[in-house]
């Protein structure tokens, strides 16, 4: 059976689960990539998510061995992040589309925000240590 297939099959048990991304060196170059991580959009209102991992971890890495499986609850990952897992990913599993894209126009909105702090924040770090190096 195809994996993808089988992914989308274990996913659809979950209800709390929207979207799964998937995410980092699988993408990028399946033969040379030693683990598959996943990342994990939830419904806001998602009673536990160390019962979803602890459920839905084993049968993952059974599907997958010998690779080895890393999940991450996109809701808990930095803003960075899971504005890059957004925008190089590619969406495995959802099941609803609009609150998929939703979250990713809000983690896209914050990051906009977010973006002239960090620059201002960078450019001073690098100033200071500039300064400190006598350079």
């Amino acid at each position: 059976m195809d994996k993808l297939i089988a992914v989308k099959q274990i996913l659809s048990n979950y209800p709390d689960i929207i979207a799964v991304y998937l995410f980092g060196s699988y993408i990028e170059d399946k033969k040379r990539a030693r683990d598959i991580d996943l990342a994990i959009l939830t419904k806001d209102s998602a009673k536990s998510l160390v019962n979803i991992y602890m459920k839905l971890y084993p049968q993952l890495a059974e599907l997958f061995s010998p690779l080895e499986v890393d999940l991450l609850f996109l809701k808990n990952a930095s803003l960075a992040l899971s504005l890059e897992i957004i925008s190089k990913g590619k969406v495995i599993y959802c099941c609803n589309d609009d609150i998929r894209t939703d979250y990713e126009y809000y983690i896209s909105g914050r990051y906009m925000d977010f973006s002239y702090h960090l620059e201002t924040g960078y450019k001073e770090l690098y100033e200071s240590v500039k300064d400190d190096l006598g350079v």
